[in-house]
């Protein structure tokens, strides 16, 4: 079950993050527990100074911040601003018309149209990456529509989770007080926590390590959990 996913890292308190144990659960549904599957499958691994990590979009998808692709009215502009997405060899992302149309009910049509504008100027320089720097993070958070083995989770478009550092903290709750991070993490490089139940965790190293590669999915691998282990 131990994963070691890069080399140890030292963070600036002198603790080393030696490994990752990715933590295969059930697969989560809209409005399963976290917390439950936290208890049930992490917390027997559970030792002094661990760390939890949760996938911020089972998160969200405990929580209900699930929307059915059946429900997305898809517009002439988000039919238009799709078209002119990079394609990634990582998933369809903001080229699905249905993903873009979330983003622009979330964000507003004027902050997606000046990001697509702003954006695509900057890309004629090679610079990529505004598109949602403007349109903002809970945008490049969306997940779109996937292909996923379970037909139940195929249809689903997931905004990123509401109020992460309370849900952070409840689940950490469940865990008799072990830290936990619900973190985006994505096959970009990209890795960013966006909930914690204690403010002095070493957010940046656990960043850096994570972004190293992602042990976490709610896919085939069904890991949405993983506990970091320091040594």
């Amino acid at each position: 079950m131990v994963n070691k996913y890069k080399d140890p890292l030292t963070t600036k308190k002198g603790k080393t993050i030696k490994e990752c144990i990715p933590i295969r659960t059930d697969i989560i549904r809209p409005n399963d527990s976290i917390i439950k599957m936290a208890e049930i499958y992490a917390k027997p691994h559970l030792i002094t100074g661990d760390i939890v990590v949760c996938s911020e979009k089972a998160v969200a998808i405990s929580q209900g911040r699930v929307i059915d692709e059946k429900d997305v009215k898809v517009g002439l502009l988000a039919k238009l601003l799709s078209r002119f997405v990079i394609k990634s060899p990582y998933g369809i992302g903001m080229r699905d018309p249905r993903t873009m149309q979330v983003a622009l009910d979330m964000a507003g049509r004027p902050r997606i149209i000046a990001a697509a504008i702003v954006g695509g100027t900057i890309k004629l320089f090679g610079k990529n990456g505004y598109f949602y720097r403007i349109a903002g993070p809970e945008v490049s958070m969306i997940d779109g529509v996937v292909e996923h083995r379970f037909e139940d989770l195929n249809r689903y478009i997931v905004p990123p989770p509401k109020d992460p550092d309370q849900a952070a903290l409840k689940i950490s709750e469940a865990l008799d007080g072990i830290p936990v991070v619900i973190m985006d993490i994505n096959d970009l490089g990209g890795s960013v926590i966006l909930g914690r139940s204690h403010s002095d965790l070493p957010a940046s190293e656990i960043e850096d390590y994570m972004r190293y590669d992602n042990p976490l999915g709610q896919g085939t691998q069904q890991t949405p959990i993983g506990i970091l282990r320091f040594g």
